[in-house]
């Protein structure tokens, strides 16, 4: 009777190991990408907030957040890793990482430094490659959204879970 029980428990473990990951997994997966996209959120937040021009130091205090944490948010989805053997998820969340870093550092890097000249020194050439740096800035940070957001609904939906928009 012994080895019956323990052949039964030993059995019972090699089924819940052989169904891989579940659906609190994937949540808390799904969770710690959403954290990382939710934390780079605020700087990118701030930065657009200054684009204005009306405070240089501020524009360029709140470029250098968005810079680093892009990088930062860049470095900390990389560590990530597949989920059930499946890479779609995170190979898109590390592209819009990759985008939102270039974004900081090139585009984002353009304005700064236009905005920063003196308002009397600003021509507009300066306001046209603004309009059409901004253009791009958005055409860019849009894709990558919505790649992400695409990505994610289709792992809740594999994973069958259901994604709170109004968590924060």
């Amino acid at each position: 009777m012994k080895k019956l029980s323990l052949f039964a428990s030993a059995f019972l473990i090699m089924i819940m190991v052989a169904c891989g990951p579940t659906q609190n997994e994937a949540i808390t997966y799904n969770d710690n990408i959403t954290s990382i996209i939710d934390g780079l959120t605020i700087e990118h937040t701030l930065f657009l907030d200054q684009i204005d021009g009306h405070n240089i130091d501020s524009l360029k205090i709140s470029h250098k957040l968005f810079v680093d944490k892009s990088q930062a948010s860049l470095d900390a989805s990389k560590k990530i890793g597949p989920f059930a053997d499946k890479k779609d998820f995170i190979d898109v969340a590390n592209e819009y990482f990759t985008t939102l870093h270039s974004i900081a550092t090139v585009e984002g890097a353009q304005m700064v430094e236009i905005m920063s000249k003196d308002s009397t020194q600003i021509t507009q050439a300066d306001l046209d490659k603004i309009t059409e740096i901004a253009t791009k800035f958005d055409a860019d940070y849009d894709m990558a959204y919505n790649k992400i957001q695409a990505a994610q609904n289709k792992f809740a939906k594999e994973w069958k879970f259901t994604l709170d928009e109004n968590k924060k």
